[in-house]
This record gives C-alpha cells, structure tokens and sequence, in this order.
C-alpha cells in the first residue's frame, strides 16, 4: 500500500491551527484521506512529539467526534532547522519510504521562507528520486511582479508544473466552485452573459472586521495584494471566462488567463483609496491605531475601482469592485446587472416600480444565488414590481458546507489540480 505523507512547514502557525487541522480532521472523518496517512508537522518551535499532539489536539475542539484520537495517533513533529538543507532529508528517513510514496508539502510559512524551505526539499527530491512529491503553496506568492517570477522561475528548477499547487482558498468556497455548475450547466444563463444583455458585473468583498492582530502582516500588504489581486481577480476570471473545452484544471486554467491578459490597465481615476476611522460610539480605534501600524501609514484598508476585459463577449461592461475592512456587514458576492426591458411598463408609481434584472451569487454571510426579475403585482392592472427567484445551499441540499480548506486539502492530496 502505498503511503502518503502531509508534510505541514509551519505546522504551529496560525494558520494551521485555525484552518489546515481542521480541515485535514474533516477530511479523516468523512474516509476522504488516503488509508495510509500520516502527518509530520515540521516547525522551529522545540516542541515534544506529546506537546505537539496535545495542541493538534486542541484545535479540533470545534468537532464532537469520537474519532479525534485516532486522527492525532496518525501525526508526529520535528523541529526543523532549514538552514541545513539535509535537516528534513534525515528526518525523512525514520518514516522508512517506499518508492511510489507520495509526499505532500503544505508551506504554510512566510514567502521570504520558501527558498530555505524549498532548498531542503529539493535535497530531498535529490535523494529520494521515486518518492512522488507535490507542492502546495499558498498567497503571499512573492511581493510583487518581480518577486513572484523570481520564486516561480526557482520553483521551476525542482518541480514540474504538475507537481505544483497555488491554493487559493476563496477558490474552493461551495458558492464560488458553482460558479461553472451555475454558467455552463444551464442553458438560461450563458447565453445572456455577454455584453449585449449585461450592463455591469460588481463584485464586493466586505469584512466587518478590522485587522485583528496582523496588522505586521497587513500594514505592509494592504487590501489590493490581501484581497483584490489574488481572490477577487480569481473570481472574476471565472464569471466572465468562456466556457473551457472540458471541466478540467488545465483547460480551467487557460480560459481563465485569457481573461487575466485581456483586463484593461486600471485608470488611477477610477479607484479610490481609504483607511477605516475610528468610531468612538461603538467604540472601535482607526487604522492608525490599531497595534503594530505605522501612524504615518498609507496602507489602504479599502479599495473601489472600475476595471474592463477588452474581448469581444465583455468590450464596454464596467466591473465595479470593492473590498474593505471595518465595513457595516460582512458581505461577498457577485452581482450581474442586466440591461432594462421593461419600457413597455409605463404604469409606475411607489408600488410598481420594475427594476433591472440582476444574477446574485452570494459567497457570504449566505451561501445562495437568486435572481431579482419583474412580477405583475396581483389585482392593480398590469404593474410589475421586482422579486425574487431563489436558491440556497443549505435548504436546497440539507447538508453542511464544507470550509474551502477541506475541499481544496483532499484536491492536493488526491492530485486534482
């Protein structure tokens, strides 16, 4: 039988304790993880074994399962010092592999820790040349343009593509991975989605939050390299993509790129900037004043912005996107609106009031999509007023929402880019 390995760098991190055992809990407990798993979380913390078995632990409280045992029995730590190179190539060996293993490597580090890391599994790579090994990465991916080609070209030097993973964990949100089950698996929407019928596309990602203790990750980030450029983008790839040849990674892939290479570049005219304020009546400190930011900060926190795809089926649909924190209501969603046909309806007053058609997929706080069309309003001559078709995940399919992690976990180890 052949072993698979999740290699977890950066195994006492926030993000492993929040999102990656869970997810990895939730995957044993549903018999999606393969028979012979085993989890080596890797760190610099000189944790015990036991130490480290009582935190992983701790952070499944969440689960009331009787199985959180026998899921803690299948991992093990190594305090890593990945400035050997030969450091997790020796710890490797007490796990006595077998060619045709599989290793997956989860970096849930800082990006200015990938080289040291990715030296030491390139080591690995070297000496163990029949162990299958898989990459999976997550954003920050670099700093900027340049910082991310230099990481991608030095990727290249020890993995092929197909052994790399760029998670985005917005990607596998239920209501985002619908997205092509909504276009491409009905006849009634694809056809309207082009410019001659929609007028504008907005896509808003709102936070009520504010930094909540990253501000030294945040404040030299901000909303556009946190939210914009990696999530948003991704997701309006996927709205406004043509259909690809067939409902696989690579094909997904590339039509999602040629929405990417044809985006307009952005008019500094048409984006706005902002830093959430204080508000001394709900009691909530400013940007500014949050621990760990700079007070002469220029971060921004909130960003609107217009952007156009300049192809044939988008040429002249505006997309408004917006995204921020410390914002009323925590909100995500797609709004497609539709050009106005109701010109025929002149009967309009306070009650009949016909609205544009609109498509909304709502990523959050209610994972549904509806669509607002125009009803005659019952016994008042020929008005019509807005309502609404609708859908949600939960009434529609009685049965629990998996957080993206879980999904986008068993795709890494499945294989399924």
């Amino acid at each position: 039988m052949k072993k698979t390995v999740f290699i977890l760098v950066g195994a006492t991190g926030d993000l492993a304790t929040r999102k990656l055992y869970p997810a990895l809990f939730d995957n044993f407990i549903d018999n999606h993880l393969p028979e012979d798993f085993v989890l080596l979380g890797l760190g610099r913390k000189p944790l015990t074994e036991s130490e480290y078995k009582v935190s992983l632990q701790d952070s499944l409280t969440s689960f009331k399962s009787d199985q959180v045992m026998d899921f803690v029995s299948k991992s093990h730590y190594r305090v890593a010092d990945y400035a050997n190179n030969t450091c997790i190539a020796h710890i490797l060996e007490e796990f006595d592999l077998q060619e045709g293993d599989n290793l997956v490597w989860y970096m849930a580090v800082p990006p200015q820790a990938f080289r040291q890391v990715i030296e030491c599994v390139k080591t690995v790579k070297t000496t163990m040349p029949k162990i299958h090994s898989r990459m999976v990465i997550e954003k920050p991916f670099g700093t900027d343009l340049s910082s991310a080609q230099d990481l991608n070209s030095f990727l290249r030097e020890s993995f092929h593509e197909d052994e790399v993973y760029r998670i985005d964990h917005y990607l596998g949100k239920e209501t985002v991975q619908n997205i092509l089950a909504l276009r491409f698996g009905n006849s009634i929407f694809e056809p309207v989605l082009n410019n001659r019928y929609v007028e504008s596309i907005e896509i808003s990602v709102m936070e009520e939050l504010g930094v909540e203790g990253r501000a030294d990750y945040f404040d030299n980030t901000g909303i556009i390299k946190d939210i914009l450029q990696n999530h948003i983008l991704q997701v309006m790839a996927l709205v406004m993509m043509d259909a690809p040849a067939r409902m696989e990674a690579e094909f997904i892939r590339d039509e999602k790129y040629k929405i990417l290479r044809t985006l307009r570049p952005i008019d500094c005219s048409e984006v706005i900037l902002g830093q959430y304020q204080a508000n001394p009546d709900k009691n909530l400190i400013g940007y500014l004043q949050e621990p760990g930011v700079d007070p002469q900060s220029k971060t921004e926190t909130y960003v609107a912005m217009t952007s156009y795809v300049d192809n044939l089926r988008w040429e002249g649909v505006p997309v408004y996107i917006k995204t921020g924190k410390r914002m009323p209501e925590k909100k995500a969603e797609i709004r497609i609106v539709f050009k106005p046909s109701f010109k025929y309806f002149m009967h309009q007053d306070n009650e009949c009031n016909p609205q544009k058609n609109e498509l909304v997929i709502q990523i959050q706080p209610n994972e549904q999509v509806y669509a607002q069309v125009n009803a005659k309003l019952p016994g008042k001559g020929m008005c019509i007023q807005p309502v609404q078709l609708h859908f949600s995940y939960q009434d529609g399919f009685e049965v629990r929402t998996k957080d993206a992690y879980t999904r986008l976990l068993k795709d890494a180890i499945d294989g399924d880019q």
